[in-house]
């Protein structure tokens, strides 16, 4: 069940199952646990309708032992603007979440801004994530704002930046504004 465009070298994203729900803690998008009923009960009530306003949520998970290390969500209003949020598992070391991130970013966002053809893409990163902010630019993303300390971190505080994909599809040609 491993779609070919969102696999990469460690990991791929694929879409929610059922049996997700017992690792929730590494996937849902919330700074709260979650027990697996629960996440059970709102993976059924999200994935129940296709045009349900919930943000659709994929796994991130290790090609090598399948194992559930995340989840990204993609909320896309209008479907046109999309916003995509990484949630780690928290047994994933700071710079092991760092390449997880980075990696699961280099497969969204083309797939995103071309296939799926979303007007913009816009994923905020910790400005203390250098592996995730290279692997943004190197996808043609741009800073589109920073905000100053934003981020609580265990040795003081982070800038949170917002970076964004634009899809050259959509740019107005000159003289046509």
């Amino acid at each position: 069940m491993r779609p070919p465009y969102l696999t990469g070298d460690t990991i791929h994203l694929r879409a929610m199952r059922g049996d997700d729900a017992e690792w929730a803690v590494a996937w849902f998008p919330s700074r709260f646990p979650i027990n697996a009923a629960r996440a059970g009960e709102w993976l059924k009530k999200a994935h129940n309708d296709f045009w349900n306003p919930n943000p659709v949520i994929l796994a991130i998970v290790r090609n090598a032992t399948d194992e559930i290390v995340g989840g990204m969500d993609v909320d896309s209003p209008g479907r046109r603007r999309g916003w995509v949020r990484f949630h780690l598992a928290p047994w994933l070391s700071p710079a092991e979440a760092d390449d997880v991130r980075a990696e699961a970013l280099r497969l969204c966002v083309p797939w995103l801004r071309d296939e799926a053809e979303l007007m913009t893409i816009t994923i905020p990163i910790g400005a203390d994530e250098t592996t995730t902010i290279s692997a943004a630019e190197a996808v043609g993303m741009v800073l589109g704002a920073r905000l100053r300390e934003h981020l609580h971190r265990p040795n003081g505080r982070a800038d949170l930046l917002y970076y964004q994909a634009l899809n050259p599809h959509w740019a107005v040609p000159p003289g046509d504004a």
